[in-house]
C-alpha cells in the first residue's frame, strides 16, 4: 500500500497550490497493485475547449515536482483531471 503520509503530502500540496477552492475536488488513491497513486482532480479551471487533457495532466504535475522528491514521484501511476462537465458527458 502506498504511504499515507505521501498521499496525504500530495493532496495538501494541490489544495493549497493551484486547487484551493472547496469546489475542487482532490482524491489521491492507491493504484490497483497497492504500490502506486492515482490522483483525480476535478476542477473548472479545465475548460474542455481551452485544454487537452496533457495540458490539464501538466497543470497538476506543476504543482507536486516542487515539493516531491524523485523516489516520491514515482510513486504515482495515473493523473485525472477533468472539468465537471464532463462527468455529465460521460454517465
Amino acid at each position: 500500500m502506498a504511504s499515507e503520509t505521501l498521499k496525504q503530502k500530495i493532496h495538501d500540496t494541490l489544495k493549497s497550490g493551484s486547487f484551493p477552492d472547496p469546489d475542487y475536488f482532490v482524491d489521491v488513491f492507491d493504484d490497483d497493485d497497492k504500490e502506486h497513486i492515482r490522483i483525480l482532480v476535478i476542477s473548472r479551471k479545465f475548460d474542455i475547449y481551452e485544454y487537452k487533457r496533457s495540458e490539464r495532466e501538466d497543470r497538476v504535475w506543476e504543482d507536486i515536482v516542487q515539493v516531491l522528491s524523485e523516489d516520491e514521484l514515482e510513486h504515482i501511476s495515473r493523473i485525472v483531471a477533468i472539468n465537471p462537465e464532463e462527468i455529465k458527458i460521460y454517465t
